[in-house]
């Protein structure tokens, strides 16, 4: 997949409420912490572009059969997100899958 391949997958799927965002412990604090909801997550997810690709495709640790894309944009003034986002293989039409969508560590 390519990076712009990617980035309007995980638009349509935001838009249609039809991904995956796994319920970590560092993304559930990240949203915590600045007092973000649901809504303001996807808002952010939808303006993400090809701007803020960090880095990509990459190798999945986990699952070396597929892609990860990894996204760096700022949330909130001075608060960067680190996010994580590959094609679900679980499913059997095209989704997103958040796997890390929290504070960027430095």
């Amino acid at each position: 997949m390519t990076v712009t391949q990617i980035i309007n997958l995980l638009h349509k799927s935001v838009t249609d409420k039809s991904y995956d965002l796994v319920p970590t412990e560092k993304n559930r604090n990240s949203r915590r912490k600045y007092g973000l909801t649901i809504y303001d997550i996807e808002d952010f997810l939808k303006s993400i572009s090809e701007e803020d690709l960090y880095s990509g495709p990459e190798i999945d640790r986990d699952i070396p059969s597929e892609e990860v894309f990894i996204f760096i944009k700022e949330i909130l003034s001075g608060v960067n997100f680190y996010v994580k986002i590959k094609k679900d293989s679980k499913v059997t039409y095209d989704r997103i899958k958040i796997i890390s969508c929290h504070e960027a560590e430095y």
